[in-house]
């Protein structure tokens, strides 16, 4: 169990040297910059923004929609690579550190007490509530440096649920298509 609560503050260690990096990217999406629109959309059509993450890697995805719902730019990787955010393995793309994630899943085919569940879903528990803050943290910034009021919702991978980013409450698909009718 020693090894998972290791590997979560290194995870949190990490998270925190990228913050800058995900924080400048977010910037930029707030100011319409660097974003790819679609069908002759601009930055007046955005009316929110999705942010998606991966269950295993935390591979974050972000688009723009308009106020039908309807996606109104490519979908963008966030943060963007960078030097900070660049793995020194060049094959290995998920935004967790290949190290935390391989001595996790190590854990995980070696572990043979009969809490095994218990102690997995505490370490996922926390990875996740850090993760999660760790990106509230970098929203929060984000806004406070661009004064952009902008709609905007977070969620693991095609969920029903999400968080909307202005509130930290959870809020579901039909309650987000209701504020744009």
């Amino acid at each position: 169990m020693e090894i998972l609560k290791k590997l979560n503050i290194e995870l949190q260690q990490y998270l925190k040297e990228i913050s800058g990096d995900l924080t400048d990217d977010l910037v930029r999406l707030l100011k319409g910059e660097n974003i790819q629109y679609l069908e002759n959309k601009e930055q007046s059509d955005i009316k929110a923004f999705y942010f998606e993450y991966e269950f295993e890697y935390l591979n974050i995805i972000c688009w723009g929609v308009d106020r039908a719902g309807k996606m109104a730019t490519e979908k963008t990787a966030l943060p963007g690579k960078n030097e900070n955010t660049a793995q020194k393995n060049e094959k290995w793309s998920a935004l967790i550190p290949e190290k935390i994630w391989t001595q996790a899943a190590d854990f995980q085919d070696h572990y043979e007490g009969d809490n095994f569940d218990d102690i997995l879903d505490e370490y996922d528990d926390e990875k996740y509530r850090l993760f999660e803050q760790w990106f509230f943290d970098c929203w929060k910034e984000a806004k406070t440096q661009t004064s952009v009021k902008m709609d905007a919702y977070f969620s693991i991978h095609d969920t029903y649920f999400r968080t909307d980013l202005n509130t930290l409450k959870t809020i579901n698909e039909d309650e987000i298509a209701q504020r744009y009718n």
